[in-house]
């Protein structure tokens, strides 16, 4: 249970990068836009309704909400949103709720209303933290706390409790079976992804996260780094000191690439004796990058050293096909790793793409 209640970190990137890889990304965004724009087009029927709010302010109220919705709306249209982005988009549409139903005329109207929290609540426990959902949880009672009040002010104290009682139940059952299923999912994914032996990632996890953070960090970083790292004589340590020793090795050398590389950079266990690491950064510092991996490898317990090839392209060359590019990058850094090594080893090599 507290696990499931951590405020830790979300799972935006993973969870982004899952949904791409699987080709409903696009689904993902259209039926967000659409959750959106049957929001707007909600709060137009009730602005154009003799039944709609009344004075310049709660109507006022009414068109900031509208243009919340129109703002998410286009959002999801535009591209798929970074970590960022996402959060301001459940931020708003959950204010814009609000908004909606402080502004409308009719107590019980708005108590209703209050159900709508609940699906930025299951968005927000889908993508990002608890944090987030108790916030949006806290928002939606004390709305409808605030309506059902009016309601039973008005001389219907019953109706008022029970309807905010379906408001309250709703926004805790939805987010939280959304939650439990969440890290249930994340919980299997995480055993079936990781190497046994490094506790890395492997190939097709690093596929899934790779593509989670290209999708996250385009408008924050401009170029994708991957770098294949493959250690030099590794058949002869076997064949020299045994297994056991190769086994040690590969976990020291994992243990280097992690401290090494960035906090946002991706690593995995591609198989046998290679690596792979993917990483966003503001410039192509793939050589630099390459440079000090091949230090933290030599200066490691492991008593091997690597051949490393490194390929860049800008992000914003991802957009219509991020799969793609991250597969034309591996390909380009596996040829420029085996230029290393034909060089001599314990160096790297960079194929230019950007």
């Amino acid at each position: 249970m507290t696990a499931l209640f951590s405020r830790g970190a979300d799972q935006y990137d993973w969870l982004s990068g899952y949904l791409a890889s699987r080709g409903i990304s696009g689904a993902t965004r259209a039926v967000m836009a659409l959750i959106s724009a049957s929001m707007v087009l909600c709060l137009v029927a009730l602005l154009a309704s003799s039944d709609g709010p009344r004075g310049p302010v709660p109507v006022a109220m009414m068109w900031v909400a509208l243009a919340g919705g129109v703002a998410g709306m286009l959002l999801w249209i535009w591209r798929w949103p970074t970590r960022t982005q996402s959060l301001v988009f459940a931020m708003t549409c959950n204010t814009a709720v609000a908004l909606a139903c402080l502004a409308h005329p009719n107590p019980l109207a708005a108590l209703i209303g209050c159900v709508a929290f609940a699906t930025f609540g299951a968005y927000l426990a889908f993508f990002h933290t608890t944090g987030f959902v108790l916030y949006n949880f806290a928002l939606a009672a004390a709305v409808g706390s605030w309506e059902a009040l009016s309601l039973a002010r008005s001389g219907h104290p019953s109706l008022a409790g029970v309807d905010l009682w379906l408001v309250i139940e709703v926004n805790i059952a939805l987010p939280l079976a959304i939650r439990i299923l969440v890290r249930a999912l994340s919980g299997d994914l995480l055993r079936a992804d990781r190497d046994p032996l490094t506790g890395l990632l492997n190939r097709r996890a690093f596929q899934h996260e790779a593509l989670g953070m290209i999708l996250a960090r385009r408008g924050i970083d401009s170029h994708l780094v991957v770098m294949l790292i493959d250690l030099d004589n590794f058949k002869g340590l076997n064949d020299r000191c045994g297994h056991a020793a190769g086994d040690h090795a590969l976990v020291q050398v994992a243990q280097a690439l992690l401290a090494a590389a960035d906090n946002q950079a991706v690593v995995s266990r591609s198989g046998g004796e290679e690596f792979l690491l993917a990483g966003t950064s503001s410039g192509c510092n793939a050589e630099s990058l390459a440079a000090r991996m091949c230090r933290a490898i030599a200066a490691s317990a492991a008593g091997v050293t690597a051949s490393i090839g490194t390929a860049c392209a800008r992000l914003d060359d991802a957009a219509p096909e991020p799969q793609a590019l991250l597969g034309e990058l591996i390909s380009a850094s596996d040829a420029a790793m085996y230029q290393a090594k034909r060089l001599g080893g314990n160096q790297s090599h960079h194929h230019e793409l950007c």
